[in-house]
Formats: structure tokens, C-alpha cells, sequence
């Protein structure tokens, strides 16, 4: 028998008994955006409001023994303990000693007699448990162990520091601008949030509630509930278009709700989306409601997928024919997309639907000077969003608030241009800078098995400024094609000729970003082993016609040939500043 009770964090920090991770729980999963949301909805949240905010449910197996089982709810519980870590290190970095002891008592068991650890109050999943458990204690130093002692061996335990560490640092990075009176209010948000907490019987029960749970979860949740809405007031073809908003969310319909509210009403937190769309809907109509969630559906699965037939779909149904004056012009935007979906961002695409509503609104369609601009501002996406997430390793969130922003400035413009340059404008503003820019570009390295990233790099050094249709198509992001035209090249080999004297330092970058070019793929077979020196010749001879419209190449050539007998570390290093610099100050500058 079911018994949901509402329950605080702060009374659930406060059990008498641990909980626990059942076997038949997935791994811990969340990422950085249900990170980010989370901290959204606890930033803004309203301490003057008499409830607190609301985080789902928790289902639990009654108490065996010493542990509460969490038949779901385990990512929830898991981050906000996690959060809590963060917390209790702002506050030692304030000085707050006393809070840093209250929060660790959240965190931990604590002997009443000795103020020592008596273990966290979870026991994590199998997937992070060691490094959870580890960070947990009180003299944590804040460094994240790649190796944990367990029971007298030594355990390997990399893999679970890449999950928990990008969300701790987001967490810390976010605190770091807090001082006592926010960390304090930001606390009380904390503790004073609230789950419906569901105890049922046995393990047999467990189970089948679990994966009725986690086979619908809160995606299906909202988009049910605002189905049923949408049905329920007799919407003409409703059924044939929700399966195509359905279809066109590509299993995010959350996301891509969320996205639709914003485009047209501006920010939105995820526990009152479902209610402000019901609200939406009653404001302009449940027929019109369904008509615009449809045409949204069809540019987000274009954003999404960045097939270019689906985003000449959508730009022809749009009704954008400046668009088509130049056949290059739509390949521009669709190459912009594609460039988004490689670094996994997606957070533009509410601003992009509203600004290109702004544009028809404004009878810029016709207007050539607001087809440029559109293209300017899709090129500002991309490279904002190259430099800051796909280099930078910033939350791609970071700019989701100003996007929201924007979808209501364009929204309300009479000058399309205008709010555009605005929007662009606030995105230089945000950039990171050259200096962050460089020392994390120095970062990006061969990996076996994966470098889309590095093909989209040199694709973009090689075709900055050309038309599509000139240009050498080196980044192809196909997931299906088994080869590629261009491999990656390694300069200095990785497996040298053995008269070839390389030092352990030079060794050591060989994998480095500087140390790269993408070339020919039959050229790369050629080229083997052989020294850099013979690979000069080589491209300066038999092979030079190969690499004709290849201009970094060649430009490669010019600048590095006469060194390539000294070949080292420094000359790796200068070229991947200066590859850098060009890239930031010329390639992927927004104008």
C-alpha cells in the first residue's frame, strides 16, 4: 500500500537510518545540464514563499536493517548531496567553520561523542561509490583521487571521478560568487525543498514500481499531462500532430516543450512548465496552441539532427525566400547547425525560432540585409558556443537566461537588425578569454577511436571565408560513414623510425593539437613513419597536388617546412599558440 507523504530535504538529511542504491539501480547519470537546472530552480527560488520547492518523488523500500533503500530518486538525492559537498567548501573558504560542521552533519553520520564520521548518509551506486564516499568526509582536501585504497588493493577509480567531478566544479564555480548571506539563503533552498516520499512493502513491489518509474519518467510525465489537456479540448487532427511533436523531440520532449514555452514567453523553470503551458494554451487558444508547438517541433528537429534536408525543409516552409537568392546561404546555416550539434549544444535553439519569427513578422524575409544578418547571428552561435563550450569546457547553459531574454526582445521588436546586433553584441561580451582560450585550445589531443572534433576544426581553418561549394570538405559528421576522406595525421609519428632521436618531452605532445594535420587519407598511409622532414618533401613533391586546395596545409608548409629537421616540444607548442590566436582573433571571431 502506497503512503506518499510530503517530506523536506532537510527532515530526509536528518533520518536516523542510511539509505541505499539498490543492485538493479542504473548508474548515477545525471550531467551537467540537470546539474545546472537544478541549481536554476534553487537560486530562484522565493524564501518569502510559504512552500518550498518542489523536486519529485521519492520512492523508498522500508527500512531494512541499517538502510533505506531509494527505488527511485537516487539522481536527485545523490546531486544534492553532492551540492552539499561544494557548500560545506565555500563555507570553509569563508571562514564559516561552524556552517561547514552543520552541513557536514547532512552529509555524514556524526558520533555525538567525538565529532568523528560515522560513514554518508547514502550508500551511492556502484558507479561512484568509492569517490563519493571519499569526498564526503570532513578532511577532504578537495583533490579527486585516481586511485583508492579498498579493503588492502589498490582501486582504479578514474571512471567515477568523470562523472562526479565536471558537476562538483560546476557546483564550486557557481558558489564562488557566493558570500555568507547567499550561501546561507541558498541553504535554506536546499533544506527547505520538498519530495513526495512513497514507502512501499518489499523487494517484488520494488521492482515493478521501479521500472514502471523509470520507463516513463518526468519526460512523459509533462507531455502526457499536457496531451490529455490538448484532447481534452477536442483539438482538430490533435492525434496525428502530437505524433509528429512526438517524432520531431527525438525522445527530448522535455526539452523541446521547454524550448517552445521559451521561444514564445521567455524563461520558464522546469517545476511550473507544464503550468505555464496549460497557461499558454488558454492565452492564445488550444488550435493555435498545437499549431505553433508543430511548426516549433519541426525547427527543432532540424537544429537537432542538422540534416541540411531538413533544414532546407523547414526554411522553405518558413517562408524565407531571401534565403534562396544565394543557394549557398541556407548550406551556411545548416553548416552553423552542424558545427552546434558537435559540441552538443542545443540551448540557442528557442532564441534562433524567435529571432527568425521577428524577421518574418517585421517583413524582413524579402529583405536581403536581414538574410545576412540571420546568417550572422547563426555564425555567432557557433562560435560562441565553439569557444566557450567545445574549448573552454563551460556549461553550455551559462548563456540559456540571456537566450530567454533575447526570445522576448525579438518578440517585441519592430528592428530585427537591430535586436540582432544586440544579441551578438552580448555574446562577445561573454566570450572567454584569449588567454582562457589558449591554454585550453593546448588541451584538445588525438584520442584513438574519436576526433570529430579535431576534422571540425581543421575544416573550419581550412574554409573560413569560402562559400560552401569552394571549400575542402574535411569535417563530415555522419555518424554512419565507416570512411572518411581525411584521417588525422601525426607530424612527428607516433611509432617514429628508430634512427629518428625523439626526446621524452617532445613524446609527450605527439598527440597534441600542434602536432596535427588532416590530410588525404590515402597520403596518410603514404606518409607512414617516415620523419617530418621526409614527410616535407614528400608534400612539397610526389604529393603536393593532393594537398592544393588543402591552404592550412600548405600554410603549414610555409611556416614549419624549414624546421621540420628540428622537429620538438617548442616547435609543437608554438604552433598550437599560434594556431590558437588565429583561430580566436580570426576564424571563429563573432563580428
Amino acid at each position: 500500500m502506497f503512503n506518499p507523504v510530503s517530506t523536506s530535504i532537510h527532515d530526509i538529511l536528518n533520518s536516523t537510518t542510511q539509505f541505499a542504491i539498490p543492485l538493479y539501480q542504473r548508474d548515477y547519470k545525471w550531467g551537467e545540464e540537470e546539474a545546472t537546472e537544478l541549481i536554476e530552480d534553487l537560486r530562484n527560488y522565493d524564501d518569502s514563499s510559504k512552500e518550498g520547492l518542489f523536486l519529485g518523488n521519492i520512492i523508498i523500500e522500508k527500512t531494512k536493517g541499517q538502510n533505506t533503500l531509494i527505488v527511485d530518486g537516487q539522481q536527485r538525492l545523490t546531486t544534492i548531496l553532492l551540492l552539499l559537498v561544494a557548500c560545506r567548501a565555500r563555507a570553509k573558504a569563508l571562514d564559516l567553520i561552524p556552517l561547514a560542521t552543520k552541513i557536514q552533519d547532512k552529509i555524514t553520520f556524526t558520533d555525538s561523542t567525538t565529532a568523528d564520521s560515522l560513514g554518508c548518509r547514502l550508500i551511492a551506486s556502484d558507479s561512484i561509490r568509492e569517490v563519493f564516499d571519499h569526498i564526503s568526509k570532513d578532511n577532504w582536501d578537495g583533490k579527486f583521487p585516481l586511485v583508492i585504497e579498498k579493503n588492502g588493493k589498490k582501486q582504479q577509480v578514474k571512471r567515477q571521478v568523470n562523472r562526479l567531478k565536471p558537476i562538483y566544479d560546476y557546483f564550486l564555480q557557481v558558489l564562488g560568487e557566493f558570500k555568507q548571506p547567499e550561501l546561507t539563503k541558498f541553504l535554506g533552498a536546499i533544506y527547505h525543498a520538498y519530495v513526495i516520499r512513497i514507502e512501499i512493502e518489499n523487494e517484488e513491489e520494488a521492482l515493478t514500481l521501479f521500472e514502471r518509474t523509470n520507463a516513463r519518467g518526468l519526460d512523459l510525465e509533462i507531455s502526457d499531462l499536457l496531451k490529455n489537456h490538448l484532447f481534452s479540448k477536442r483539438v482538430k487532427g490533435i492525434e496525428d500532430s502530437w505524433k509528429e511533436v512526438l517524432s520531431n523531440s527525438s525522445n527530448t520532449i522535455l526539452r523541446m516543450l521547454k524550448y517552445f514555452y521559451v521561444s514564445n514567453c521567455g524563461y520558464v523553470l522546469k517545476p511550473q512548465l507544464y503550468k505555464k503551458l496549460k497557461g499558454y494554451s488558454a492565452e492564445i487558444g488550444a488550435e493555435d496552441f498545437t499549431k505553433e508547438l508543430a511548426v516549433f517541433s519541426k525547427f527543432y528537429r532540424a537544429a537537432k539532427s542538422a540534416e541540411e534536408s531538413l533544414t532546407i525543409d523547414y526554411l522553405t516552409e518558413a517562408g524565407l525566400p531571401e534565403l534562396f537568392q544565394h543557394e549557398h546561404r541556407p548550406q551556411i546555416i545548416n553548416t552553423c547547425l552542424q558545427g552546434l550539434r558537435e559540441f552538443g549544444v542545443i540551448q540557442y535553439c528557442p532564441v534562433a525560432f524567435a529571432a527568425i519569427g521577428c524577421l518574418k513578422c517585421n517583413n524582413g524575409q524579402d529583405s536581403g540585409a536581414d538574410a545576412k544578418a540571420l546568417i550572422r547571428l547563426f555564425e555567432a552561435f557557433e562560435r560562441y558556443h565553439f569557444v566557450n563550450n567545445a574549448v573552454c569546457d563551460r556549461v553550455g547553459n551559462e548563456v540559456e537566461r540571456l537566450y530567454a531574454d533575447y526570445c522576448q526582445e525579438f518578440q517585441e521588436s519592430k528592428d530585427f537588425r537591430k535586436t540582432t546586433q544586440a544579441l551578438i553584441n552580448e555574446l562577445k561580451a561573454k566570450l572567454a578569454s584569449l588567454e582562457e582560450f589558449v591554454a585550453k585550445f593546448a588541451e584538445i589531443k588525438y584520442e584513438d577511436g574519436g576526433n570529430s572534433l579535431l576534422f571540425y576544426i581543421f575544416d573550419r581553418l581550412n574554409n573560413a571565408g569560402l562559400d560552401p561549394e569552394q571549400g575542402l570538405r574535411i569535417y563530415n559528421p555522419d555518424p554512419k560513414l565507416k570512411r572518411r576522406n581525411y584521417t588525422i595525421e601525426h607530424f612527428l609519428p607516433q611509432k617514429p623510425e628508430a634512427e629518428l632521436k625523439v626526446t621524452a618531452e617532445t613524446k609527450e605532445l605527439v598527440d597534441s593539437i600542434g602536432n596535427l594535420l588532416a590530410i588525404y587519407f590515402r597520403d596518410n598511409s603514404k606518409l607512414g613513419n617516415i620523419s617530418p622532414a621526409k614527410k616535407i618533401e614528400r608534400l612539397n613533391g610526389d604529393l603536393s597536388k593532393h594537398v592544393e586546395n588543402a591552404s592550412y596545409v600548405k600554410d603549414f608548409i610555409a611556416a614549419y617546412g624549414d624546421k621540420a629537421s628540428a622537429w620538438n616540444k617548442e616547435q609543437i607548442q608554438k604552433r598550437t599558440e599560434a594556431m590558437a590566436k588565429h583561430a580566436y582573433q580570426t576564424v571563429w571571431k563573432i563580428n
